[in-house]
């Protein structure tokens, strides 16, 4: 939900667009950190960062009701590492590590939000789908939808929190150029993976449901969603 904060939530498939604005964070990232310095790092990244988001809701996506706390998330955790690398505020750790470790923990807290929204009987997915997707009522009430929302709830919670622990490994056994790098080919490639097989999962299970179009045709009268 992506940095990483949106790049992490939202890994979407081959996308041209979406692809730049995963792939742009971390080269200038990159970038300013070796030419320059962190905090430079931190502040190009994160402008990047709030573009894409923009950019994203100015294409259609809906994204409005993600975009100020987003925006918030991005802007703190920039501030919060800044004044670690001038010596203002001190969590005995690099300015890099609370960069980063923000971005981990995020990750964590977000499984288990989603987790807990499938606990309750309220599966995120089973929300958000149809804010994004014109779904027949029909469909939504059908207690199959439910229960398939839930179970692909539960693979986001899954991968959240396991790429979340390869990234703290990840970063405790390699330098920041070769994390970032390593990070962003696996994570992008086991972000389309289980996109791919989430989508398939769901088509599997909702296909029995009448009002039920399909997964293709969904994807063709999704609007904005589908060029963004």
């Amino acid at each position: 939900m992506s940095d990483e904060v949106i790049t992490d939530a939202e890994p979407t498939g081959l996308r041209p667009g979406s692809n730049l604005d995963q792939l742009m964070p971390v080269l200038l990232f990159l970038a300013f950190y070796n030419l320059v310095d962190i905090k430079a790092a931190v502040v190009a990244s994160t402008l990047w960062s709030v573009k894409a988001a923009v950019g994203r809701r100015r294409r259609g996506l809906n994204i409005g009701m993600w975009l100020p706390g987003v925006t918030i998330y991005l802007i703190v955790r920039s501030v919060v590492t800044i004044l670690v690398d001038e010596d203002v505020v001190d969590f005995g750790v690099s300015p890099e590590a609370v960069y980063f470790g923000i971005g981990f923990a995020t990750k964590i807290l977000i499984g288990i939000a989603l987790a807990v929204t499938v606990m309750v009987g309220r599966p995120f997915l089973a929300w958000i789908i149809p804010r994004v997707i014109p779904l027949e009522r029909d469909l939504t009430s059908d207690p199959r939808y439910l229960r398939t929302m839930g179970v692909a709830t539960m693979f986001i919670v899954v991968f959240e929190i396991a790429t979340a622990v390869w990234d703290i490994w990840l970063y405790n056994n390699s330098g920041v150029n070769l994390f970032l790098v390593t990070r962003y080919g696996v994570n992008f490639v086991l972000g389309f993976v289980a996109i791919t097989g989430g989508l398939m999962y769901i088509d599997r299970k909702l296909d029995p449901i009448e009002s039920y179009p399909g997964l293709a045709e969904l994807m063709e009268t999704s609007g904005p969603l589908s060029k963004s």
